[in-house]
């Protein structure tokens, strides 16, 4: 169960890029090219670029939360081992 919740996790950060890659193909392959405008293929096709820099993002603060607390971790276990 715990592998998992780690892959939940960790593909957390990259399901709205995902979404937005599907939401512009969608909208790209349900027009005739004569009926959109000259941005729309521009704006569909780096539209999910604005997700994938905020996942990054995002990853990146996750895995350091996760260094921290294991750091936290290390130090109160040896905080508890320098008591005894």
């Amino acid at each position: 169960m715990k592998t998992i919740n780690t892959l939940l996790e960790a593909l957390q950060p990259w399901l709205p890029f995902a979404f937005a890659i599907f939401l512009g193909r969608l909208a790209l392959s349900n027009h005739a090219p004569g009926d959109m405008k000259v941005w729309e293929p521009a704006f569909y096709n780096f539209l999910p670029m604005c997700f994938f820099f905020v996942g990054v993002l995002t990853y990146r603060m996750r895995r350091e939360i996760v260094d921290l607390r294991g750091a936290v971790a290390r130090l109160q276990a040896g905080a508890k081992d320098g008591a005894d």
